[in-house]
């Protein structure tokens, strides 16, 4: 018995100091950037900050992809199959074709032990332009009144997103992004900072994953919406 309640102590303090630990790291690096993930092999680096005002972590993302911006613009247009590689996405519909540069559309995520999230966005995109404008940028904004929100669903209030997409003179394309989502309601917060730190990351992972597929490597020509001029 007294075992058992050392072994209890122990792993209990452990807790105590471990939490202790990851809140004495976020106050020293608040309104700084620091690395979350790095990954030498595939080339992305994930960051985190605690920023005043918000009540989550923003993240941001360096990556260098194998593969072009064509490509990779044709996985972020094809709406429907967004669900086949971002994180925990249960669901992904366009909702309104605005015009060839912006549009409405809808993603609903798996949250597991609490109710699924789910996220109206509009989406607005600053075609690549050669010399004036030498990249694409595709600005995310979460719209939570443009829909009415689904039974046991609960709608995010923020899912707040810039993509800068940078062609290279090899054929690889550099990712830039930096982004903020409050998943809204009564999670814990530790638990939200705890996805916010895996999603960045198995996101990229699975954006790899679809550059690797015939069906985005060789593009039937025109997209869905225009990301070159």
């Amino acid at each position: 018995m007294r075992q058992l309640v050392w072994l209890l102590l122990v792993l209990f303090s452990v807790n105590i100091y471990a939490d202790q630990d990851d809140l004495n790291t976020l106050q020293k690096q608040k309104d700084d950037w620091y690395i979350v993930k790095q990954d030498n092999t595939r080339n992305i680096i994930t960051y985190a900050k605690h920023e005043d005002g918000k009540r989550m972590r923003s993240f941001r993302v360096e990556a260098t992809i194998d593969a072009s911006l064509a490509t990779l613009a044709g996985i972020h247009f094809d709406i429907s199959n967004i669900k086949r590689w971002y994180w925990e996405t249960k669901e992904s519909k366009l909702i309104n074709k605005i015009s060839d540069t912006e549009y409405l559309y809808y993603m609903q995520f798996n949250t597991p032990l609490a109710p699924d999230r789910d996220a109206v966005i509009h989406a607005k995109i600053e075609p690549y332009q050669d010399i004036t404008h030498p990249y694409m940028l595709l600005r995310l904004q979460a719209t939570p009144s443009s829909l009415p929100v689904p039974d046991n669903i609960t709608r995010v209030s923020a899912f707040d997103m810039d993509i800068k997409f940078i062609p290279l003179v090899d054929g690889k394309t550099k990712m830039e992004v930096q982004g903020y989502v409050d998943p809204s309601g009564d999670l814990p917060a530790w638990t939200v900072n705890l996805f916010q730190r895996q999603a960045p990351y198995a996101t990229m992972l699975g954006l790899y994953r679809m550059t690797q597929k015939t069906e985005y490597t060789k593009l039937k020509m025109p997209l869905a919406f225009t990301y070159m001029r």
